[in-house]
């Protein structure tokens, strides 16, 4: 009887797996249909386009090797009342230019002129990329972000194309400004100037500008005729962005960017959706081979992850889970107020495309839509949690855990580093039982904080309760750090780091020169009205005068100038204002230490004192975030 009944359970099993196999993949072809599609996309578009305040979008869903569906939603343009139509309306998709080149990479890999794990520097002539330590780097290292590289943001973008820099110009002075900041293939840290060099390294190569090397081999393959990394910007179908503030829409300007292969992709929703059809057809598009089918096979791979149990990134592509459970490959782009979204289901050949033409929401859009279009699909059943039950039993949880975990995305090396004190993205991690987490944080498709349980499942990973998200938790000299569910990088953060202790600080900072000027305004009006001869030191009103001026003209020009890179007037004008107070501090702190001493109104002179010294600290600040023309690192 015994072995009877392993003989029955062994055929239910056997049964389950085709099932599984044939029997619901067919079902999820039946159950997918462009009608069905349609009425769940227009569902969302009726209420969300309004409440999210986005003026256009359009969706791509591609099966097999066709369009499935496709339909534009509200305005491509409000001013002209041109509506998003996905078969004309262009589009710009930012980040998802990097999987094209990606693929280009690898399209050289086949030939064997590129090979992913040698020296970069092999392939670069007119410069050389900078090392960390002697540590050169490799195409493997770039094209999963793991190469060590600093953030690029300054001079990044230029706002007309007679300012547009050549891509091997840009990253020569890069590299000699901003060298490496880690060793390379240790960390996963988003990189544009990853894929910028990726895409030099193709023109390098093949003696093409990429955006003709695209053309020839990607673009004209999949008959993707509206594609180019060339800015469209009087093509009647060029869609435009908008910002929604005090109740209306506001049109955003257009750029260039110095890095096309990083982000430079102008396309029709229509005809980037060929891209995904090829993906998900190991490489061919209509019967024309555009990557080997072990290239693509290889793109989609874990070719790096933190820890085994994350779903880490391939080559262009990010990989994770659909909520119902089903793989997925995924990327998103963002460049002047367009957020795109791409999707690959690899096991139901499901591509999904969604972009709109508003950045105030994030990608909250594209998650409903992409949810909504996996509920049409089988379901892969969760992993049991007997496995994460037994490990969290075993875990007790240290309690220096607890904290804030900051992602650090600003450069350490030149202008920009100051960003850091605005902010980024965080997530606060409390414990609630020896094997139970809440985590609070900005989540991805989602539009505010909130709190998530995760479960301990054993070495530093957690696991959301009742959902797909994972995190990891680890020590590295002595510093907790947190592998987000967005695989980001994030360190814990002790109180003077956090940005709300480095902002109040630059704050206070300003208030104080502020606060000064005005009451040394307020003092000579007084003075004059009343015919008196008090003393006001002309000194520190001219101390907290070029500081108050810097403050002014660094927010309201500096802070939005920066990608655009600076001009000589505010490097060497604006710029150079602390440094003069630090001069004025100087002489300050000299006279009247000499008064301290001879004993002439000490208890002025002390003030004076303090207040040199305080200015002097302020300018080091300066200094060490990268205001001043002269940079701490």
């Amino acid at each position: 009887m015994k072995n009877r009944g392993i003989c029955y359970l062994s055929t239910f099993l056997a049964v389950l797996f085709l099932w599984n196999l044939f029997i619901a993949s067919a079902w999820a072809a039946d159950s997918i249909t462009p009608h069905s599609v349609e009425k769940a996309v227009d569902d969302i578009m009726s209420t969300e386009l309004e409440n999210l305040h986005i003026p256009g979008a359009a969706v791509v869903v591609t099966q097999e090797d066709h369009i499935l569906f496709s339909k534009g939603y509200g305005y491509a343009d409000l001013e002209r009342k041109r509506v998003f139509d996905p078969a004309k309306t262009i589009v710009r998709v930012g980040s998802l230019t990097k999987s094209f080149s990606a693929s280009a990479t690898m399209q050289l890999v086949e030939q064997n002129k590129l090979d992913l794990n040698e020296d970069v520097n092999r392939y670069l002539h007119s410069y050389k990329a900078s090392q960390y330590q002697n540590h050169p780097f490799n195409l493997h290292q770039l094209l999963t972000h793991t190469a060590g590289l600093d953030e690029a943001i300054y001079d990044i973008n230029r706002s007309t194309r007679a300012g547009v820099l050549p891509t091997e110009q840009y990253l020569s002075t890069y590299f000699k400004n901003q060298p490496p900041i880690r060793k390379p293939g240790v960390q996963y840290e988003y990189s544009n100037v990853a894929f910028g060099l990726i895409g030099n390294i193709v023109e390098q190569v093949t003696g093409q500008g990429l955006n003709d090397y695209l053309r020839t081999h990607l673009f004209q393959p999949m008959n993707m005729r509206s594609a180019t990394l060339e800015l469209p910007l009087n093509h009647p179908e060029l869609a435009q962005s908008y910002h929604w503030k005090h109740g209306a829409y506001v049109k955003q300007p257009l750029s260039y960017i110095n890095l096309p292969g990083a982000g430079a992709l102008n396309v029709t929703p229509n005809d980037f959706s060929h891209y995904l059809i090829t993906h998900l057809n190991q490489g061919e598009y209509e019967d024309k081979t555009v990557l080997q089918p072990q290239t693509v096979k290889m793109m989609h791979a874990q070719q790096f992850t933190a820890d085994a149990r994350l779903d880490g990134l391939g080559y262009g592509f990010f990989r994770g889970q659909l909520k119902t459970g089903l793989p997925m490959l995924w990327a998103t782009g963002e460049i002047d107020d367009f957020i795109s979204e791409m999707v690959l289901i690899p096991s139901q050949k499901i591509g999904i495309f969604v972009t709109i033409n508003s950045a105030d929401t994030d990608t909250l859009l594209h998650g409903k839509v992409i949810d909504a279009i996996a509920q049409m699909l089988p379901a892969k059943p969760h992993a049991t949690s007997q496995s994460m039950a037994h490990s969290a039993a075993q875990v007790k949880l240290s309690p220096d855990i607890e904290g804030v975990y900051q992602v650090d995305t600003t450069p350490v090396h030149g202008w920009g580093k100051w960003i850091r004190i605005l902010g980024g993205i965080k997530y606060t991690v409390r414990i609630q039982d020896d094997h139970t987490l809440i985590v609070k944080g900005k989540y991805p498709n989602q539009n505010e904080t909130t709190d998530k349980v995760f479960q301990a499942a054993g070495d530093g990973l957690f696991v959301e309760r009742g959902g797909q998200l994972k995190v990891l938790l680890y020590q590295d000299k002595g510093t907790w750090m947190m592998i987000a569910p967005d695989s980001k990088t994030m360190r814990q953060t002790t109180l003077w780091h956090r940005t709300w202790t480095l902002l109040v600080s630059y704050a206070a900072a300003s208030l104080f020169f502020i606060t000064t000027l005005l009451i040394w305004i307020i003092r000579y009006v007084l003075r004059a009205i009343r015919k008196t001869n008090n003393h006001i030191s002309s000194n520190l009103a001219y101390i907290a005068l070029l500081n108050t001026i810097f403050l002014g003209v660094q927010v309201v020009y500096g802070n939005n100038q920066m990608v655009y890179g600076y001009p000589a007037w505010y490097v060497w004008g604006i710029c150079m204002l602390p440094l003069l107070s630090a001069l004025l501090a100087v002489w300050v702190l000299i006279v009247n230490s000499t008064k301290l001493i001879t004993g002439e109104t000490r208890a002025r002179a002390a003030g004076k004192i303090l207040f040199a010294v305080l200015t002097l600290l302020h300018t080091a600040y300066l200094f060490y975030w990268n205001f001043l023309p002269f940079h701490y690192s």
